[in-house]
């Protein structure tokens, strides 16, 4: 297999396809514009922010107001960030993503120096158990989320260099981890189990996508499972949270709280919710309620109709962005950093990782 998009898409188009008929010339789903925004994608994405702004001020009002006598403490936060994201947005949108390929090595090597940074005593800030915080001035930010994007970016410009040498053992699997393991061994070294587990996911995919030999995706897939498994029950830490997670009735008024208050939020929703500002779990019932569990508090104030609102709006992002790019000609190259476009791949999953 090639290009394992390619391969998807004619399979996908055989069955509509008469044989012996020549293919019609398809056009874009959803028409783009001259300047190439697409304006559904970009609708979706600011209403997706909208809602989320107005759960988190909802979900931390009277938490913020409590512990530290300012209501909109968070709220104010989150929408500096979401203004911060715009403007990067405005900014990354006038880029040639052709040239994302020559910045493999630099960012990589930035976010690389960056997480080492977090493991300094005084210069990283440690939260929740784990060193994942870089405080510069009054503004703090993980370098992990900077080493989702650098570690994509290399590994497709690794794959997009070596697309004829991509069925021998260095070029196919050995190149898309060696370089970038110091950066993998501190995000595990934090700890930040999950976005390691993220990132591993997403260089599968590109791999995938890249047209890399089955065996190796397959060496891939085991030494992962292996990988994840001993890390997952190796640790006395992460083994509990596992079982907690399983089988949080086992310690219901310690481990397993948080879990079961979750599950009571969820169950107070029942279809319509208890209404917009109404719900009770997260006046300190939830330790993270604006954080880790807004799902909950989603679920109890706008019931199930709003569960099904925002899984539909995380599913349908990927699926209007593929579409979208149907039939850009970036769809059909053979190059991969070309493919990280067309198809929108990202490392970031936490809202997925977060519903479930």
């Amino acid at each position: 297999m090639r290009n394992g998009a390619i391969t998807s898409k004619n399979w996908l188009t055989s069955f509509s396809k008469p044989k012996g008929t020549q293919e019609p010339e398809r056009t874009c789903v959803w028409p783009l514009p001259a300047q190439g925004i697409d304006l559904m994608l970009l609708v979706t994405v600011g209403s997706m922010v909208l809602f989320g702004l107005l759960m988190v001020y909802s979900a931390s009002f009277i938490y913020a107001q409590e512990r530290t006598g300012d209501g909109f403490l968070f709220i104010k936060k989150q929408f500096l960030f979401s203004i911060l994201g715009f403007l990067s947005l405005l900014v990354v949108c006038r880029l040639d993503y052709r040239k994302w390929g020559s910045w493999g090595y630099p960012v990589l090597g930035i976010a690389t120096v960056l997480l080492a940074l977090v493991m300094i005593p005084g210069m990283g800030n440690r939260m929740g158990g784990a060193q994942r915080w870089l405080r510069l001035g009054f503004l703090g930010f993980q370098p992990g989320e900077f080493a989702k994007f650098a570690l994509v970016v290399f590994v497709a410009q690794q794959l997009d260099r070596k697309q004829e040498r991509l069925g021998g053992f260095t070029a196919g699997l050995l190149s898309q981890f060696l370089i970038p393991l110091p950066a993998l061994i501190l995000l595990l070294a934090q700890p930040d189990f999950g976005s390691t587990a993220l990132i591993i996911i997403v260089i599968f995919a590109l791999m995938f996508l890249a047209g890399v030999p089955k065996k190796y995706l397959l060496i891939t897939l085991g030494l992962a499972l292996l990988v994840g498994a001993y890390l997952a029950l190796g640790t006395p830490y992460r083994r509990m949270r596992v079982q907690t997670f399983l089988n949080p009735w086992n310690d219901p008024s310690g481990k397993g709280f948080q879990i079961l208050q979750s599950f009571i939020g969820l169950h107070n929703g029942h279809i319509w919710g208890v209404g917009l500002g109404n719900g009770k779990e997260k006046l300190f019932y939830l330790p993270e309620a604006h954080n880790d569990f807004i799902f909950a508090v989603i679920g109890e104030e706008l019931g199930f109709l709003g569960i099904l609102g925002v899984v539909f709006s995380q599913v349908r992002r990927p699926v209007w962005a593929f579409l979208g790019q149907w039939d850009h000609p970036d769809f059909r190259s053979p190059r991969i950093c070309e493919h990280v476009s067309g198809f929108g791949i990202s490392p970031d999953q936490r809202p997925y990782v977060t519903v479930y």
